[in-house]
């Protein structure tokens, strides 16, 4: 049975992927796009795959890619600041989004031991 702490994350991701789409939505740099939208679909993903995971060890390892995942999201979103994609300030929020994704993902892996 899902955490409170892992239910909240997968929605946190999901909502996080929703904001990604909607301000960078479909531009002239399709690459980019395509990959920073599929980075924050992917983390919404992954915690939602392993919310009903029994194997204690499996689940940590999918919660530790999960933290990956939102760790790229983030880079992602930084270089998006040198493409000209994203001002340094909203970049700011959606990085501070991921930090406190990964540290909410951090907390609910200390519950898997």
């Amino acid at each position: 049975m899902p955490t409170t702490e892992h239910t909240t994350a997968w929605q946190l991701a999901r909502t996080l992927a929703n904001e990604v789409y909607a301000h960078f939505g479909i531009s002239f740099d399709i690459d980019y796009e395509n990959q920073i939208c599929s980075a924050a679909v992917l983390l919404s993903k992954s915690l939602a795959h392993n919310l009903n995971e029994e194997d204690k060890g499996k689940l940590r390892r999918s919660l530790l890619q999960s933290q990956g995942y939102s760790g790229d999201l983030a880079a992602m979103i930084r270089s998006g600041i040198k493409l000209k994609k994203i001002t340094p300030e909203k970049a700011d929020i959606f990085v501070k989004k991921c930090d406190d994704l990964s540290d909410l993902i951090r907390e609910v892996m200390k519950q898997y031991g």
